[in-house]
C-alpha cells in the first residue's frame, strides 16, 4: 500500500483540523482500509485553555470528511471515564454529548474514549482487509506478532464502546514500548498514532503494508479467479430472481430491495468447493452481521435458511434481549448469479454487498494463510442486537421503504418520481430521452432509456431493473404494452400495487 500524502496538497490546509480532515480522506479513499460505516480518526488540540479531542462523528464517511464532520469533546470530561469498572454504552454516549463544546456538533464516535486515552495527538483507526486476513485465523495472535513484531500492541476482541476502550487501555498501559506505533484489535481492526498528521497517517499505511507483505510471503495474497463472468440473465431467470426477493421479504416480514452482482470475484467465491465450510464460520467482525447477517444463504432455499437462523437465535439470545433480528438472509451466494444482497433501501443493499466483498477477500486470504476463524455465534448475535433496529426506524419514517416503483415517461412525471423517492421507494424511471439516466443521483434511482414501442428494449430494461432492485411492486404507466410486460413481475411482488 502506498502513501498518498502530498506536500503541496497538505500545504493548502491552514489549520490542524483541516489537515485532520485531509488525511482522513486519504484513508477513506483507499477501499482496502475501510468499508461501510467503518473507521474513525481524531486529533487533540488546545482551544481557549482546554484540551479538545476532535473525533470524526458517528456515521460520517471518511472518504468525504470535512472539518464539520468532527465532534469537539473536552478531554478533561471524558478521560476520567476510563477509571470506571463498568459503564453502559448508552451512559457513555450521554457523557460524550455532555462533553461537547458545541451541542450542535455531530454525535461523537462510540470509540471516542479509546481515542481520548491514547497518549498521541493524532490517531487513525481502520478495518484494513489485510490486517483482518492475518488476524482472523486459528492462531491469529501468533501471525500478527510474526507480521508486526513489537510495533503493535495486540488487544483481544471486545465489543465496541466502553468494554473495548477499557481493554485497549489495559493492554497499552501494560505492553506499549518505545517501538509501539499501533494496536491490532482482534476481529475488529487496527489503530496507528503519532505526533504529526503525516507520521500518524503513514504509520497506518506502513502497518497495513506489513500485513500485505506477510500474506504475500506466506503465499496467501493472490486470490484465484477461475471463472468467466456470468452471461446475461434470461427473462425466466429474472422471474426467479423476483420470486427470491418475494420469499426473502416474506421471511423478513417487510419488503426489501435486492441487488445482484455477477462480478468475477463474486462468481468465483460462490463456486468455491469449500464454500459450505468457509462461509458458515461467521463474519470478519461481528458488526458486519448487522447488515449481512451472521452467515449468507447458499443457493435459493429461503425456508431452510430461516429455520437455521431461528435455531441460531434460540441458542444464542441473551436473557435481557428486547429485540431480535428477523431470520431472513441479507446476503445470498449462488453459483449461477454470484452475490445477491438485500436491504431496506438500495443504499443498504449496496452497503451489505460492499461489506461482503471485503469479507470474501478476508476469508479467502485467511483460509490460504492457515484457516479462517470468526468469533462465537453469541458474540455475533450480541452485535446484531445492539446495533440493529435501523430497518424498523426507516420503515416508520418512510411509507414505501423496501418497495420498488417503475415510472414510465419519467421526465414528464418527474414530480411523481420525486414523491416516490421521498417516501423511501426505489424508483426505476423509463423514458426515450437519455436524460432520464441523470434525473437523480442517489442509489435508490435507476434511469433507463427505452423506446415505448420496442419490445426488445423494454425486455432489456425490465431485466436490468430486476438485477438492480429485485422486482417491481408499483407500476405508474398508461402504456398497455409496458403493463403487460410488467405483469409477471408484479405477480411476484411481496406488496403488489398499481396506479
Amino acid at each position: 500500500m502506498k502513501s498518498l500524502w502530498n506536500n503541496e496538497e497538505a500545504a493548502h490546509f491552514q489549520s490542524e483540523l483541516a489537515l485532520r480532515a485531509y488525511t482522513s480522506r486519504l484513508l477513506g479513499g483507499e477501499k482496502a482500509l475501510v468499508m461501510y460505516g467503518g473507521g474513525n480518526t481524531s486529533v487533540k488540540l488546545q482551544e481557549n485553555g482546554e484540551d479538545i479531542l476532535y473525533i470524526k462523528g458517528s456515521g460520517a464517511d471518511l472518504a468525504q470528511a470535512t472539518e464539520k464532520d468532527f465532534a469537539p469533546v473536552r478531554l478533561a470530561a471524558v478521560q476520567p471515564l476510563i477509571q470506571r469498572d463498568v459503564m453502559s454504552n448508552a451512559e457513555m454516549g450521554a457523557q460524550f454529548r455532555t462533553a461537547l463544546t458545541d451541542p450542535q456538533a455531530p454525535r461523537p464516535s462510540i470509540e471516542t474514549l479509546l481515542h481520548a486515552i491514547l497518549p498521541f495527538k493524532w490517531v487513525e483507526h481502520t478495518h484494513a482487509d489485510a490486517v483482518l486476513s492475518v488476524a482472523n485465523t486459528g492462531h491469529g495472535e501468533r501471525h500478527i506478532r510474526a507480521a508486526f513484531g513489537d510495533t503493535v500492541v495486540i488487544v483481544p476482541y471486545r465489543h465496541s464502546g466502553f468494554e473495548l476502550a477499557k481493554a485497549c487501555h489495559d493492554a497499552f498501559s501494560r505492553e506499549a514500548t518505545a517501538s509501539t506505533i499501533g494496536m491490532v484489535l482482534m476481529h475488529h481492526g487496527i489503530f496507528a498514532f503519532g505526533d504529526s498528521a503525516r507520521v500518524s497517517y503513514e504509520r497506518m499505511i506502513a502497518l497495513v503494508t506489513r500485513a500485505e507483505n506477510y500474506l504475500k510471503s506466506c503465499g496467501a495474497w493472490d486470490i484465484p479467479l477461475r471463472f468467466p463472468s456470468a452471461q446475461a440473465a434470461s427473462s425466466q431467470e429474472m422471474l426467479t430472481l423476483a420470486a427470491l426477493r418475494r420469499d426473502i421479504s416474506h421471511a423478513a416480514g417487510f419488503p426489501l430491495v435486492m441487488t445482484l452482482s455477477s462480478d468475477l470475484m463474486s462468481l468465483a467465491f460462490a463456486r468455491r468447493p469449500d464454500l459450505e465450510s468457509l462461509s458458515r464460520r461467521g463474519p470478519a467482525t461481528p458488526q458486519h452481521a448487522v447488515l449481512t447477517k451472521r452467515v449468507p444463504m447458499l443457493g435459493r432455499d429461503v425456508a431452510a435458511f430461516t429455520a437455521a437462523y431461528r435455531r441460531y437465535l434460540a441458542e444464542n439470545t441473551p436473557n435481557q434481549a428486547e429485540r431480535l433480528p428477523d431470520p431472513a438472509p441479507r446476503i445470498v451466494l449462488d453459483p449461477e448469479w454470484g452475490l445477491i444482497s438485500a436491504g431496506i433501501t438500495a443504499f443498504y443493499a449496496d452497503a451489505a454487498a460492499e461489506i461482503y466483498r471485503h469479507s470474501m477477500k478476508i476469508q479467502s486470504r485467511a483460509e490460504a494463510l492457515e484457516a479462517y476463524a470468526s468469533l462465537p455465534p453469541s458474540d455475533v448475535l450480541a452485535a446484531e442486537i445492539e446495533y440493529g433496529g435501523f430497518e424498523q426506524t426507516i420503515r416508520s419514517q418512510y411509507d414505501l421503504a423496501g418497495q420498488v416503483a417503475l415510472v414510465d415517461l419519467a421526465l414528464s412525471n418527474r414530480a411523481k418520481v420525486e414523491e416516490l423517492l421521498a417516501k423511501g421507494a426505489a424508483v426505476i424511471g423509463l423514458d426515450n430521452d437519455p436524460a432520464v439516466k441523470a434525473l437523480h443521483p442517489q442509489p435508490e434511482y435507476l434511469g433507463l432509456c427505452c423506446s415505448p414501442g420496442n419490445p426488445t428494449e423494454t425486455k432489456a430494461a425490465l431485466e436490468q431493473s430486476v438485477r438492480r432492485f429485485g422486482g417491481i411492486d408499483l407500476l405508474i404507466a398508461d402504456n398497455p404494452t409496458l403493463a403487460a410486460a410488467c405483469e409477471p413481475l408484479l405477480e411476484l411482488s411481496p406488496v403488489r400495487k398499481t396506479a
